[in-house]
């Protein structure tokens, strides 16, 4: 085993732009100590080692340059498995104990133990080895730097605290969730802890905000994946994608809480009528294609008349305050009839032009009816 003491040191010390003086000054020694330390000429006391790696947040493991082979590690992590799934639990928490034992400082060691805690703790729902998951979880964060697998970042770390907590104290676990809320990852956890908080009318406003967000998912996974049917040029691709904008449209139908009204479930069954009448074109069923544009053209008009994007109260299953209020800006165009022709003019940008050859009827028929 050969030690690094003195490169990692020097290293850490660099990584955190710090100069000789001011690592000295930081943990009150002379400036010809971290010299020595530095050079391999002397190395710190053992109290100063376990200071140094909290300092660099790293374990003295790392600081040391010492690592456990990964076959070692991945011997543990499969052991603790395998017990987990034979429900072998007391074993397999006496083998994480003797790894933690070993190992205090070993990243990959604190997650898979901690796995072990959290999985225990929701079979026997155990208040205390919930605790001890979390502890762990909490050290793991200290050495996230190590971790070389996605799931095991900072944000699915502090993801798995919160998910913790949540068991025995909904509001402290509200707290975690909406400091690592990007992008409403955690919305419906939020709800869930609002839900065990007692608090049912905020739990369902987060709820009507995943809905809405479902939704607008639903019309730009199923736009992406109708593009790539209709590029694949096809019978059977065609007939696919037609049945794709059948679901989609079935979805938005079955949402809207008033079709007289308007909101953005017009845009959204606009753009699946359009879709299914360009394939319609591709698979020569001109009578449906026609039938399609001209019930755009018809939601399009009376959209035009009181255009509107929002979804508050028009939607089913809306829960949403008063206060609250879903608008969604995007590039279909200010008014429904310019936004179909926006629609033809997305083909020749993204789809290839044999396709777009065999959508001309549409365009055609949707120039002699606007």
């Amino acid at each position: 085993m050969q030690i690094k003491l003195n490169e990692n040191i020097k290293k850490y010390r660099k990584s955190m732009n710090l100069t000789q003086e001011e690592l000295a000054e930081a943990f009150g020694v002379t400036v010809g100590a971290v010299s020595k330390w530095e050079s391999g000429a002397n190395v710190p006391d053992i109290l100063t080692l376990m200071q140094l790696a909290d300092f660099f947040s790293i374990s003295v493991d790392v600081l040391l340059g010492y690592s456990m082979s990964s076959k070692n590690i991945k011997d543990i992590s499969d052991r603790l498995d395998a017990l987990l799934h034979e429900d072998k639990y007391d074993e397999a928490i006496a083998e994480a104990e003797k790894a933690l034992a070993r190992y205090p400082g070993n990243f990959k060691i604190l997650i898979s133990c901690a796995d072990t805690y959290s999985i225990v703790s929701s079979v026997k729902d155990l208040k205390n080895y919930r605790d001890k998951a979390i502890e762990l979880f909490e050290s793991a964060l200290r050495y996230a730097s190590q971790s070389d697998t996605p799931d095991q970042d900072t944000f699915s770390i502090k993801f798995r605290i919160a998910t913790l907590k949540g068991r025995d104290n909904p509001e402290k676990s509200l707290e975690e969730f909406k400091k690592i809320n990007y992008q409403g990852i955690a919305d419906i956890s939020i709800a869930n802890n609002l839900r065990m908080a007692g608090k049912p009318n905020e739990a369902m406003e987060v709820y009507t905000r995943v809905l809405v967000s479902i939704l607008v998912k639903v019309l730009q996974y199923a736009t992406e994946m109708y593009m790539i049917l209709v590029s694949m040029d096809d019978i059977k691709s065609y007939k696919e994608a037609s049945e794709l904008m059948d679901w989609y449209m079935t979805i938005v139908d079955a949402t809207s809480l008033d079709k007289s009204e308007n909101s953005y479930l017009s845009k959204m069954k606009i753009m699946g009528l359009i879709f299914k009448a360009l394939v319609l074109s591709c698979l020569k069923k001109y009578d449906d294609m026609e039938m399609c544009i001209d019930s755009a053209f018809e939601i399009a008009r009376k959209y035009d008349k009181k255009p509107s994007n929002d979804f508050s109260g028009k939607i089913k299953f809306w829960h949403g305050s008063k206060d609250y209020h879903t608008s969604i800006y995007d590039e279909f165009g200010v008014g429904a009839v310019a936004g179909i022709d926006n629609l033809f003019n997305i083909g020749p940008k993204v789809l290839p032009p044999k396709v777009i050859k065999k959508m001309e009827t549409a365009l055609e028929y949707w120039n002699s009816v606007k």
